[in-house]
């Protein structure tokens, strides 16, 4: 088995030099909140004082955070896109000095997808300081990290560019290929590797790279991920050990490498017999039982979303890995903003970044009510739910994104949160409001109560027939008679969570709802239509399980049992 060309024990040394001093300098910060945001506010104003922006909501005058909630409105990323139009175009000093070093992407809630400008101080700050910081604290919890490599799954950091000829792409991408030199022989997977368009061959590749080689970390956003790493083992392990036997890599999975960089992808790779026997040993004595503990039982630690809707994809991977793996939160980040870090093992919370972003909050009881305020990080209280709006120093200003966070506790003055769920994730055909908090605790009771397992399930309104559709893949067979049980079983947990859908429901005008079952491997499918289609990135693609959206329903409705 191939292992790392730098010793592990200089790597430790390194990273625990630079983040030391890093972990040092936010336990000052978050010794007082309010310093910290006033400090900065000031750092927003005066960077972006003679931009357009700037001058349009007059900085000069901006002294304290209420004046510049005075002087600028909260805005969604529409409220921003006018902006960013312009320096999509090649206009200078818009949203912040000079122009952006490129553009993360991301999908909209139209139908044109989010280019968030990123500066080169914001992406140095947020992406550079902040990942040393969050590696420093992983390393410190898990000191045997380096001992061997790591898998991550992220997306090109170049997939286009705008009209004035800046790149566009993943801002996970150009971190990947900004590793710190004497980290980069601890990433399995060659960057052009992370630039295969086709899905399949994708993760081929890259677990052809990662199954020859000891993996101690792997990285990824969406546990869905690691179900499909496995999955492609499963499927062509005859291969991928004929590939490491050889030292080669199936052809039409390089044939979609870049030409340019094919040569190079595949001078890394050498005949590894023994590794190959090892893989084909390991596969006979667990034939049919197969883990991914089995072919990586060094594995010390996986980051990865741990809240929202990916909770309930980690079930599924309960038991794939060594006793002593430590599944770990990987923090509140979106494609605007990687506004928190978890510094701990046992940490299901993110310590928000009240150093680098300028917070407000809205109670989520009081959001879109004319008379709500914008509260400050300083003025959260333990238990309560917030949007969450963010001022990030790289042209978005007091941004909406909503997301509802909860607040768990305080790091010295910092808050503490946890991702709850998207704010869109509630939908009102009658006035019932009902959120998908709401209906992914009534499905996992009813599946529990009737014995129903689920494998994929979404919740869409149908405006027309004012009814709701439960769309689901169970995972066996099942009769008529428990299907309907099952579905009114949520219809009864729905009115026992939500007083209004009950009353809705009782006075008939709200519609009994419907099920719809879906084909085996539903998710797989449409996931890789999406992707495939380029409609979503497979990094960034996430499972809704409350939907209002009459185009993605017909995509699940393909999708159905006929």
């Amino acid at each position: 088995m191939k292992s790392i060309t730098r010793s592990p024990l200089i790597k430790k040394i390194l990273l625990s030099a630079a983040g030391s001093p890093l972990k040092k300098k936010i336990d000052r910060a978050s010794d007082d909140i309010k310093a910290a945001q006033n400090r900065v506010l000031s750092s927003i104003i005066e960077h972006a004082r003679d931009t357009v922006f700037g001058r349009e909501h007059h900085f000069n005058t901006i002294k304290t955070i209420a004046d510049y909630q005075k002087a600028v409105p909260v805005r969604d990323f529409e409220g921003h896109r006018p902006y960013i139009d312009r320096m999509c175009r090649g206009e200078p000093d818009v949203l912040f000095p000079g122009k952006p070093l490129f553009y993360n992407t991301t999908s909209g809630t139209t139908d044109k997808p989010k280019l968030i400008p990123v500066s080169q101080s914001y992406f140095t700050k947020a992406y550079g300081v902040t990942n040393r910081l969050w590696l420093y604290s992983c390393l410190h919890d898990n000191p045997h990290l380096f001992d061997g490599q790591n898998l991550s799954a992220v997306s090109p950091a170049v997939e286009g560019h705008v009209e004035d000829g800046t790149p566009f792409g993943s801002i996970s991408g150009a971190a990947y290929i900004n590793i710190p030199k004497i980290l980069k022989d601890l990433y399995a997977v060659p960057y052009p590797v992370i630039c295969i368009k086709n899905y399949q061959a994708k993760y081929y590749a890259m677990m052809r790279c990662a199954l020859e080689v000891k993996i101690t970390y792997i990285i990824t956003v969406n546990p869905s991920t690691l179900l499909q790493f496995h999955r492609t083992v499963l499927e062509n392990s005859t291969d991928l050990i004929k590939d490491i036997h050889d030292g080669t890599l199936r052809a039409d999975v390089s044939s979609e490498i870049d030409p340019v960089e094919r040569p190079g992808v595949l001078r890394r790779f050498s005949p590894d017999p023994e590794r190959a026997h090892q893989i084909e040993s390991i596969l006979q004595t667990h034939e049919g039982h197969l883990l991914p503990l089995h072919y990586w039982p060094d594995l010390v630690c996986i980051n990865t979303w741990k809240q929202g809707n990916c909770s309930l994809i980690l079930p599924k991977i309960a038991g794939f890995y060594p006793k002593n793996t430590v599944i770990r939160e990987f923090g509140y980040q979106a494609s605007e903003l990687r506004a928190g870090i978890v510094l701990g093992n046992d940490w299901n919370y993110s310590l928000l970044l009240a150093n680098l972003y300028l917070f407000e909050f809205i109670e989520a009881s009081e959001n879109g009510k004319l008379s709500s305020t914008a509260l400050l990080a300083h003025e959260l209280e333990i238990g309560k739910s917030y949007y969450i709006l963010f001022s990030n120093g790289s042209g978005l200003y007091r941004y909406n994104i909503n997301d509802i966070i909860r607040v768990t506790g305080f790091y010295r003055q910092f808050p503490l949160v946890e991702f709850i769920q998207k704010g869109e994730g509630v939908t009102s055909l009658t006035g019932e409001k009902l959120s998908e908090v709401q209906v992914i605790r009534c499905v996992e009771e009813a599946s529990k109560t009737t014995g129903m397992e689920i494998e994929f399930y979404t919740v869409f309104c149908d405006r027309n027939a004012f009814k709701y559709k439960l769309f689901v893949e169970f995972s066996g067979d099942a009769d008529h008679k428990q299907k309907t049980l099952f579905l009114a079983t949520v219809d009864s947990r729905l009115k026992y969570y939500n007083p209004e859908y009950a009353a809705k429901r009782g006075s008939n005008r709200l519609h009994a709802p419907e099920l719809i079952e879906m084909v085996q491997n539903s998710y797989e499918v449409l996931k890789d239509r999406l992707v495939n289609e380029d409609e979503v990135r497979e990094g960034q693609y996430k499972v809704r399980y409350l939907r209002d959206d009459e185009e993605m329903m017909q995509r699940y409705e393909d999708l159905t049992v006929k």
